[in-house]
């Protein structure tokens, strides 16, 4: 069986060197975890890894889509499983280096439910959302489920509108939809994994975020994204988002030219994601956890 070893950690905690070295160690390949890196021409912002270190080891998921198509999970989990069965034929192991979201997710849970939505539901949920905005979704919502708050983010309107979504179209609760979900199985397949957290102290991660937003800005970042619009990234929520991206963007927009200053807001927004990120990964591992456990050994 093609052995799984999954590296991941926060923002610039040297992920790709770690994958790297232990791909060369243990006859692997990389495939990439990173929901940025799938992008062409996205380089100096999503740290990819340079033309030297791509030489060493073969990587998988990088470059793989235009900045201006959407390029989602789903697909992601598509493009991951042919990997897995190309490296797997060569007889050669996996070393899975990255930390975005459902992208990690995907390797260890379900991520996405296969519940038909009807136009007509949709077409509903879009009338209480352009009537009532955040507040109307979540009163509807509650109407159906008066538990759904103790599930739902009922701030976060995109979340709200799934809820309703799923709460009209299967006549269930949030509760007892997120118990199906549970159910369902990871979409990678029946793998064993093993799970590397990489985890700087603060201060050494604090230092590395701040010299990596400088060397971006240094290096070409703002070109970069000036060819990006051209290439249609501003047509692509995910990309434009991005941290790197999303700043430099509104730095560009606003005609500003401090680039000291773009460098220290980029590592701010940084420093910030990774506190959201080490809760994630708790999540992770605690996942992995109990798969570990359910097979007997203890992580």
């Amino acid at each position: 069986m093609t052995k799984i070893t999954v590296i991941t950690g926060c923002t610039c905690s040297g992920k790709t060197a770690a994958a790297i070295e232990f791909a060369l160690k243990n006859n692997a390949e990389v495939v990439s975890c990173d929901s940025v890196q799938v992008y062409r021409h996205m380089d100096i912002g999503s740290a990819k890894a340079s033309k030297a270190e791509l030489a060493r080891v073969r990587h998988h998921l990088i470059d793989v889509a235009d900045v201006s198509e959407n390029f989602d999970v789903s697909k992601y989990v598509c493009c991951a499983r042919a990997a897995l069965e190309d490296i797997a034929s060569r007889g050669k192991n996996v070393v899975v280096a990255g930390g975005s979201g459902f992208y990690l997710m995907a390797w260890f849970a379900a991520v996405a439910d296969n519940l038909p939505i009807d136009a007509s539901i949709r077409s509903a949920a879009d009338k209480i959302e352009s009537d009532g905005g955040a507040k109307g979704l979540a009163e509807a919502l509650m109407q159906i489920d008066p538990d759904a708050p103790k599930f739902v983010d009922m701030q976060n309107p995109r979340r709200t509108k799934n809820a309703l979504e799923r709460c009209m179209a299967s006549g269930k609760s949030v509760a007892e939809l997120l118990d199906d979900f549970s159910k369902l199985p990871c979409p990678m397949g029946d793998l064993k994994r093993e799970l590397v957290l990489l985890e700087p102290d603060a201060k050494t991660l604090s230092q590395a975020i701040l010299s990596r937003s400088r060397a971006m800005v240094r290096d070409g970042l703002i070109d970069e994204t000036r060819a990006l619009i051209d290439m249609g990234i501003l047509q692509n929520p995910a990309a434009r988002s991005a941290i790197g991206y999303r700043e430099t963007l509104k730095w560009l927009g606003e005609g500003r030219s401090d680039r000291d200053a773009l460098a220290l807001e980029i590592a701010q927004n940084t420093l910030s994601l990774t506190k959201k990120q080490r809760k994630f990964f708790r999540r992770i591992l605690e996942i992995h956890r109990r798969q570990k456990s359910s097979e007997g050994c203890l992580l």
